[in-house]
């Protein structure tokens, strides 16, 4: 028990036999310090990663087609990402950095399903998204 209590500890950054009352708080503050700063930022439009079971076919996405704000980051180690949808709900949990992922095109909505066709108007149902719309058969890429 001498050997452990007197080798120096790469969390603590000290001995544990060296840590008094007055040294305490330094221990503490080396202890909850973030090992590096996130890779994303409030505000950024990010999509999931999408669960995959061992049976999953590789070809299928591995991205949600739903787009997410990021609202608040978590400082904690490993960081962790708080997101909201498009319509302000807030997801339940938070997300590590590897299970999201920056969009290139955030303002690029995919279209599932074309429902009605009136003159050049289509009534569409987006991927990803509740809601359905009228668009103008030119905004169509």
């Amino acid at each position: 028990m001498h050997d452990y209590n007197h080798a120096k500890r790469r969390t603590i950054g000290m001995r544990p036999a060296d840590v008094t009352s007055t040294t305490r708080l330094t221990v503490y503050d080396n202890r909850s310090k973030v090992a590096k700063p996130p890779r994303y930022s409030i505000g950024d439009v990010v999509r999931t990663s999408k669960y995959k079971s061992v049976f999953t076919k590789g070809y299928h996405a591995n991205w949600s087609p739903e787009l997410f704000k990021i609202v608040d980051i978590k400082k904690v180690t490993p960081v962790m990402y708080i997101l909201q949808d498009m319509y302000n709900n807030r997801i339940l949990g938070g997300f590590y950095e590897q299970e999201i992922q920056k969009t290139n095109h955030p303002d690029v909505y995919l279209i599932e399903k074309v429902l009605k066709k009136k003159g050049k108007k289509l009534y569409v149902k987006w991927l990803g998204h509740l809601k359905k719309s009228w668009i103008h058969e030119k905004d169509l890429r």
